[in-house]
């Protein structure tokens, strides 16, 4: 299954040494949700403050802190633990804080590109990566649920289409910064570390 999830990612991307960069990519919503990463983190981060459940938050910092992106948003190719946490779910019956056990991810260089794909869980991703200036990286990439053998191009669906914000928040950890997803959340969070 996950080689055929490559297969389709690769087929869905096109060749990575002639695909436009993220800002020729990205549709003008998710260009307009990147521009908003620090606003959907602070308003996720209120939520959960404000559901006193602030102590999840600081247990785990820097993960959720506005000013935590270090210099070298790079992630390098390999495998990866990554789990994600939704903060401030929906008024009608979401919670505000949610944290799922870490899944396997996989991060490809590809010719100067970083390929990404979440192999594990019922809801994948599968896209790239692209450097946006030091502290910062773009993922732009497609949902795909575990019993499906169709990727559906990014660019053509927008709630299946992803849009992240990638920094470096330590020595071997990541963070993949997704503001106002269609579903859940003001803000999906995914912490990356190698996997060993």
């Amino acid at each position: 299954m996950i080689a055929a999830l490559l297969l389709l990612a690769a087929a869905a991307a096109g060749d990575p040494q002639t695909a436009s960069q993220w800002r020729e990519q990205a549709t003008a919503a998710d260009a307009e949700r990147l521009e908003q990463w620090q606003q959907a983190l602070e308003i996720g981060r209120s939520g959960v403050v404000g559901a006193g459940e602030g102590a999840k938050l600081m247990a785990r910092a820097p993960l959720f802190a506005t000013d935590a992106a270090l210099a070298g948003s790079d992630i390098p190719q390999g495998l990866y633990n990554c789990s994600i946490t939704k903060l401030d779910g929906d008024a009608d019956g979401g919670l505000p804080y949610i944290a799922y056990p870490a899944f396997k991810c996989r991060v490809v260089d590809q010719n100067g590109r970083k390929h990404f794909t979440k192999l594990t869980g019922s809801q994948r991703t599968i896209g790239w990566i692209d450097k946006a200036d030091g502290k910062h990286s773009v993922y732009l990439g497609t949902l795909i649920y575990h019993y499906e053998n169709t990727l559906v191009p990014y660019g053509q669906t927008a709630k299946r289409d992803q849009a992240a914000v990638v920094q470096r928040i330590g020595s071997n950890r990541w963070r993949m910064l997704f503001p106002f997803p269609a579903y859940e959340s003001k803000i999906d969070v995914m912490e990356l570390t190698p996997a060993e």
